[in-house]
């Protein structure tokens, strides 16, 4: 899928917004993996000579798009949706249960959480929406977990472009090492950006009384 969407859109006047539409495609349920779109735009940045910086603010924009998508067609559509044969290969019962699970553990804050379980992550928007979650606190808490996400995976894929371009079997062997220390590194950095908020509100919180 990688290959396939470097070569379609490489050179076209689509290197920007192909994958800005394939993350908002992804809010209508195709089923592409967003850390990797994220990883294209990326490459298709520096093999076009662009930053990367102004590239993820406009995936940014386009996965809260999409997520939103998501969200709105639970708000509205969940238990019709659900009825539909191709909508449970997406979200099958045994999903449902896992994110069940999953919100009467974390509550609100695995909207945030969400967005560093690809495996779930629709799911759990799907399902937030479906549970009447208010639309203001989903964009606060999904857009801050993709504030931290998204910007790693496009800088993960200008970087390794930038690096490994000349050997293309050597840039798979490091997308292939590096592509799970990104996730984790996001990971890191989202729960020390939890811990820190946590923090100064209890600092905040001391003071005041």
């Amino acid at each position: 899928m990688f290959d396939a969407l470097i070569e379609f859109f490489q050179g076209t006047a689509f290197e920007l917004w192909g994958p800005f539409l394939i993350l908002l495609a992804c809010g209508l349920g195709v089923p592409v993996p967003e850390d990797i779109v994220l990883i294209v735009a990326g490459v298709l940045a520096s093999e076009g000579g662009r930053e990367w910086i102004p590239v993820a603010g406009v995936m940014y924009v386009g996965v809260l798009a999409g997520d939103s998508m998501i969200f709105v067609a639970g708000r509205y559509f969940g238990t019709r949706l659900l009825a539909r044969a191709w909508v449970r290969q997406l979200f099958s019962p045994a999903k449902q249960e896992k994110v069940e699970y999953f919100f009467e553990r974390h509550g609100a804050k695995g909207l945030f959480l969400g967005r560093f379980l690809p495996g779930l992550r629709a799911p759990i928007y799907f399902s937030a929406g479906s549970m009447k979650v208010g639309f203001l606190k989903f964009i606060l808490l999904d857009g801050l977990a993709a504030f931290i996400s998204v910007p790693v995976f496009v800088w993960l894929g200008h970087w390794l472009w930038g690096n490994f371009h000349a050997d293309i079997e050597e840039f798979h062997r490091a997308l292939d090492r590096t592509q799970g220390y990104a996730l984790v590194a996001s990971i890191i950095i989202a729960v020390a950006a939890v811990a820190g908020a946590l923090w100064l509100w209890r600092r905040h919180r001391a003071k005041a009384e």
